[in-house]
């Protein structure tokens, strides 16, 4: 198999039937850790909205349990794209996201910017920094596997493009965004993950890389230090040639298999979410 033989494979489908094989070629085999860096960029970026902050600071499960809420908050899309949305295990996993997301009062909106901001950050890291860009049937994949999960979740009002999706969530930072008092206190625990996630001695570095991946009016809401203009070239920098270093490296054979930290001895469904709603109803 040949670097370019998935793409050209893909490319005989149909995004519009088959995204979600295609989404699984793409984030699986062609892009895992772009995908899931730009998914992850977005956990931070969240934050400039108060309404999310204020849930999910409520919660205390950053706070107290922030590898296991990064893990379970990654291993819940993941297990539902892994079985697939149509299948029973796909349908019990969103079902299980839905029944804790029942516990507390969450607006659509809020709701919205999280899908819209996931996404987003997902595509434009890919296409940013890794080893190609991503295809049209690649994108719209992307963009019809979100809104199928997006509207298992019971959202309303989702764009029907990336496009719409990128106009979107920027108008809604532009209305909705602001500095919160504990923006910078969630965005340190996310910090603090990224840095936990990282070879050892290495934590630091990447964290602040992360803040200087930030445009200056995210990062002020967020209550974020300026980094040097050079150390920000220099970290887009490294992302790029890591691109096309990756573009000379053999295809990836086996499928990507999460490996989180707070299960390494493997997980299931019962163990996913707070521990202080198991079992409880809404």
């Amino acid at each position: 198999m040949g670097r370019y033989s998935r793409l050209r494979y893909i490319q005989t489908l149909d995004p519009e039937r088959d995204y979600e094989e295609i989404f699984q070629l793409t984030t699986r085999y062609e892009f895992p850790w772009d995908y899931n860096t730009g998914y992850s960029f977005a956990f931070i970026t969240d934050f400039v909205i108060p309404s999310i902050t204020h849930t999910l600071a409520s919660t205390g499960e950053f706070a107290h349990h922030s590898m296991k809420r990064y893990d379970d908050t990654m291993l819940f899309p993941f297990d539902t794209h892994r079985h697939g949305m149509e299948t029973p295990d796909g349908r019990a996993t969103v079902r299980e996201l839905n029944r804790i997301h029942g516990h507390y009062e969450i607006d659509n909106t809020d709701y919205l910017h999280i899908l819209a901001g996931h996404l987003v950050s997902a595509i434009d890291w890919i296409n940013a920094y890794g080893w190609r860009r991503l295809s049209e049937p690649e994108e719209r994949a992307l963009v019809l596997t979100h809104r199928r999960l997006g509207r298992l979740m019971g959202i309303k009002d989702i764009p029907e493009t990336y496009e719409g999706f990128k106009a979107w969530l920027e108008a809604d930072i532009k209305k909705r965004g602001a500095w919160h008092y504990a923006n910078s206190a969630m965005v340190g625990y996310v910090l603090g993950i990224i840095a936990d996630l990282c070879p050892r001695g290495t934590g630091a570095i990447a964290a602040r890389g992360i803040v200087s991946l930030l445009d200056d009016d995210i990062r002020i809401m967020l209550d974020q230090p300026r980094t040097p203009a050079w150390f920000s070239a220099t970290v887009r920098r490294a992302l790029r040639a890591r691109g096309r270093l990756l573009r000379l490296a053999p295809p990836r054979r086996r499928p990507y298999m999460r490996t989180p930290h707070s299960y390494p001895h493997g997980w299931s469904l019962e163990h996913l979410g707070p521990r202080h709603l198991k079992g409880r109803e809404t």
